[in-house]
C-alpha cells in the first residue's frame, strides 16, 4: 500500500521529527511505500489531504488533535477517502488515545500493516468537520489560547495552568437548541459535545456510553445554577462527567443551536466559530486504524 505521512513540526513539544528515520527503516523492511510531507502553514494539511486523496491508500497523520482535524476536513471534501492512521505527536492526543494508538512506533505499525481498518463517524459544525468534540463556554478556549512557547516548555501542565485561570472567570450565556423535534432554552456555563468519553486528556467515564459508529452525537448543556455553580460544575467533572439534575443531555444526529454572537466554539481543540451553529453527524464516514481494545469498546 502507498502511505503518505503528514506531520506537523510544531505539534506538542515538536519532537516527532526525531522518529522519521525509524519510520523510514520500518518501510524499507516492508512491502509498502512511504512519502513524507511536512506541514508548511496552518490549514496546509487540509489542502494537501484533499489534493492527494486519490493518490494514496493510507494517510498517516503525526501531530495533535488539531492536525488530525485538518486532514479529516480535507478528506471529507474528497469522494475518495484514504484510510486514516494516527501517530500521536501533540500534547493531549485525545483522538489517538480514543483509537488506542500510543507512542510506540513499533506497536502502531503492527496495527497499520496487519489490521483491518474500521468505519467511524465524522461530525460537522456549520461548514467545518470534526472528529470527536465540540464545546463552548468555560474551559473551551483553553486548548487554543495557550501559546506554542508555553506548550513546548511545560507540556500538558500549560493547559492545567490556563484551565485554573479560566475557572476564575464568570460564564453565563443563553442557548436555544432544536433537536429530535423539540426545542429547549436555557442559560449555560458550558456546552460539551463528545463522540466518546474522553476530552482534554481526561476520561469522563460517566458522560455517556456512545459509540464511534452509531451515527449520533451527545451534547451536555451545563446550566447556570442559582447558587455555587462553579462547585457544582467541578463536581460533575470530578465524578467523570456525571450529569447533574439541572443539566440537559441530548443525543441526536442533528442540532441547531442559537446563542450570543460572542460565544466561541471549539472543535477538536481548535477555535471554529462564533455564535449560532448547526451540528450534524455522518455515520461511518471514514475508515481508520484502531486497536482491538478500542474496537471492542467503542464500535
Amino acid at each position: 500500500m502507498k502511505f503518505l505521512l503528514l506531520y506537523n513540526p510544531v505539534s506538542g513539544r515538536s519532537s516527532f521529527k526525531g522518529n522519521l528515520e525509524k519510520i523510514r527503516k520500518i518501510f524499507e523492511n516492508s512491502n509498502h511505500e512511504l512519502t513524507v510531507y511536512e506541514s508548511k502553514a496552518p490549514k496546509d494539511l487540509e489542502k494537501i489531504s484533499f489534493d492527494k486523496s486519490s493518490a494514496y491508500d493510507v494517510f498517516l497523520v503525526a501531530g495533535g488533535d488539531g492536525t488530525i482535524n485538518e486532514v479529516v476536513n480535507g478528506m471529507m471534501e474528497s469522494e475518495i477517502k484514504p484510510i486514516l492512521g494516527v501517530l500521536p505527536g501533540g500534547t493531549a492526543n485525545d483522538i489517538a488515545a480514543i483509537l488506542g494508538i500510543n507512542r510506540s512506533i513499533k506497536r502502531s505499525f503492527d496495527i497499520f500493516f496487519n489490521d483491518q481498518p474500521v468505519l467511524i463517524d465524522v461530525n460537522q459544525i456549520n461548514d467545518q468537520y470534526f472528529v470527536y468534540t465540540a464545546s463552548s463556554g468555560i474551559l473551551s478556549r483553553v486548548s487554543y489560547d495557550v501559546s506554542r512557547r508555553h506548550i513546548k516548555k511545560y507540556g500538558y501542565l500549560a493547559y492545567v495552568i490556563a484551565a485554573m485561570k479560566d475557572l476564575a472567570l464568570d460564564y453565563r450565556y443563553p442557548i436555544k437548541i432544536k433537536a429530535n423535534g423539540a426545542t429547549h432554552e436555557c442559560e449555560c456555563v458550558m456546552v460539551l459535545g463528545l463522540s466518546t468519553n474522553r476530552v482534554g486528556g481526561v476520561r469522563l467515564i460517566n458522560f455517556s456510553s456512545s459509540k464511534l459508529n452509531d451515527g449520533l452525537f451527545e451534547l451536555r448543556f451545563f446550566k447556570r445554577a442559582k447558587t455555587m455553580w462553579k462547585l457544582r460544575f467541578l463536581s460533575s467533572l470530578i465524578r467523570g462527567g456525571k450529569r447533574l439534575g439541572e443539566d440537559l443531555h441530548l443525543v441526536s444526529n442533528h442540532f441547531v443551536i442559537e446563542t450570543s454572537d460572542e460565544v466561541n466554539w471549539n472543535t477538536d481543540g481548535e477555535f471554529s466559530y462564533k455564535g449560532n451553529v448547526e451540528i450534524k453527524t455522518y455515520k461511518e464516514a471514514i475508515r481508520v486504524f484502531a486497536s482491538e481494545k478500542t474496537i471492542k469498546k467503542y464500535l
